[in-house]
């Protein structure tokens, strides 16, 4: 069976390779001919273009990886029974689950790849794309993110700071305004200063005036020297430093942005479900040969191009039930942990299923 284990292991392997390698050879090579006339007038130069595309690729490899996988599982799997090699193997006493256990591991060992690359790989190799962008093709300065103007931040507990001008160096913040919402995204409480000053880890208004909304609509107007607003957990490293979105942080960071955000009073249900995401979607690979492999035993004469265009057609059921649990669970309908792993639970529903049929024939 060591023979037999690591004959599929090694042959499912050298099929998600050159399957991955093919679809980020066609998405580059895309892509590039789609901005050549930019690049060109522009005068890019082939390093700049190198490393741009360079920087690119972990975020193209933990895209397709995964319909990668359901490809390759398909297609072993079909050719294998189109050559008796499956009945073959089964004649000899070896189970369904048995004879798909290497690739079920080899799966697994992707998907534990494909977390720590898009965990800790692509957000910064995006940023670092981003920057390449911006600097060596648009030809503009780099952002000094302790010293800008006229941007709007979000803080921890909700409220929206817009700013005139942040100074790192002194700690403060000219012309902010800051606004509160309800659950409604109607203003509650709104503040006009002309500066912000961070004394004693404590942000404070200067020449401020405040207005309070209420639910029907009256206001209340003060004028305060100074105003300490204890609701703003931010330091100035968070206006000052790049700001991450959930989608960019790893695991590590994101868990501790969601506690920081608990503590400030914050709602954090969409981070919720896109730390729960994070974790989730790697282990698609795994779900893919879950599924793809005892539904290729069901159909042994298929042909290639069927399989390949199975598997997009399950890809793009995959990927849409992500989309719609992520739109659930952002809104609140749904628990931020189901939301997240809403397709996960129906396919592997799916390839249980999938498992007993071929295992039945």
């Amino acid at each position: 069976m060591k023979l037999l284990d690591r004959y599929l292991a090694g042959t499912f392997l050298k099929l998600i390779f050159m399957t991955v390698l093919s679809f980020t050879v066609i998405f580059v090579t895309v892509n590039a001919f789609d901005h050549f006339s930019r690049w060109v007038d522009k005068d890019v130069t082939a390093m700049t273009f190198l490393r741009y595309y360079f920087y690119g690729l972990p975020y193209i490899i933990v895209l397709v990886t995964p319909i990668a996988v359901l490809i390759c599982s398909l297609l072993l799997v079909a050719g294998m029974a189109k050559n008796n090699e499956l009945t073959a193997m089964r004649a000899s006493g070896v189970s369904i689950p048995r004879l798909f256990l290497p690739l079920m591991v080899t799966g697994f060992f992707i998907s534990l790849f494909t977390l720590v690359v898009g965990d800790f790989v692509v957000a910064d190799a995006n940023y670092f794309q981003t920057q390449v962008k911006r600097v060596e093709i648009d030809g503009r300065d780099p952002i000094n993110y302790l010293m800008r103007n006229d941007f709007a931040h979000k803080t921890l507990d909700g409220a929206i700071v817009e700013i005139g001008l942040f100074d790192g160096q002194h700690e403060s913040i000219s012309r902010a305004v800051v606004e509160w919402f309800d659950d409604s995204l109607r203003v509650t409480r709104r503040v006009d200063a002309d500066r912000l000053s961070y004394v004693d880890s404590v942000w404070t208004g200067i020449s401020a005036e405040e207005r309070r909304f209420s639910p029907t609509g009256e206001m209340s107007f003060a004028l305060y020297d100074s105003l300490p607003l204890t609701e703003i957990r931010d330091t100035p490293e968070d206006f000052g430093s790049r700001r991450k979105s959930a989608a960019e942080m790893n695991v590590i960071e994101l868990w501790d942005h969601i506690g920081r955000i608990r503590a400030a009073g914050g709602n954090p249900t969409g981070d919720l479900v896109e730390f729960w995401l994070t974790l989730f979607f790697p282990f698609s690979t795994l779900i893919m040969v879950l599924v793809g492999a005892p539904l290729a035993t069901n159909n042994p004469r298929s042909g290639k191009s069927t399989s390949i265009g199975l598997a997009v057609l399950l890809g793009f059921i995959f990927f849409s039930l992500a989309r719609f649990g992520q739109t659930l669970g952002h809104k609140g309908a749904l628990q931020p942990i189901i939301a997240a792993a809403l397709p996960e639970v129906i396919f592997i529903v799916l390839g249980i299923w999938l498992f007993k049929r071929a295992g039945q024939h």
